[in-house]
């Protein structure tokens, strides 16, 4: 999709970062990827922990170092965020992977679930993976569709959480 782009944290203006956040809120959704939602009393701050992520600083325990991105229109209008983790604990094995990546509510079923994950596959690369773990819920058709029309392979071996089965497709 023309103009349409992975961008890092600092590349984005706090009011195009409320109008993705306010838009999740509205629809009383959780944010996906959680990475992407405000743990920060500043947009500043916020950012600044989104950089000591990627580079391992002060993470909490269990969390492994991680690059967050927005897919941006041209308009600067932020259509999603994707979550790349740069290594796989025994637990993101089972559920998260290397990627997780949301869509904001008002943007859906217009094809960036692909474009973003295709984006991300992209990136991921410059870390060194080249097997490629991306989960998600059974019950979420825009997701599986768009990781299997990027080249995702299920795994036989699901997972179930709180009931939910997850499904786990690998992209080499």
């Amino acid at each position: 999709m023309a103009g349409i782009q992975l961008v890092k944290p600092e590349a984005i203006s706090e009011k195009s970062y409320w109008s993705y956040i306010n838009d999740w809120k509205a629809a009383g959704e959780k944010i996906i990827p959680v990475a992407s939602a405000p743990g920060k009393e500043s947009f500043e701050e916020q950012v600044h922990q989104w950089k000591n992520e990627e580079l391992g600083v002060d993470l909490p325990a269990g969390w492994v170092s991680s690059s967050l991105y927005f897919l941006m229109n041209e308009d600067h209008k932020i259509l999603g965020a994707v979550h790349i983790r740069h290594e796989l604990t025994e637990a993101l094995m089972k559920l998260g992977g290397h990627i997780g990546y949301g869509i904001r509510p008002d943007e859906r079923r217009k094809g960036y679930a692909t474009t973003i994950l295709q984006q991300a596959l992209n990136e991921i690369e410059k870390f060194g993976i080249s097997e490629v773990l991306i989960t998600c819920d059974d019950d979420n058709p825009g997701s599986y569709k768009a990781i299997e029309s990027n080249g995702g392979v299920r795994d036989p071996r699901d997972e179930k959480e709180n009931g939910v089965l997850i499904r786990r497709y690998w992209i080499r």
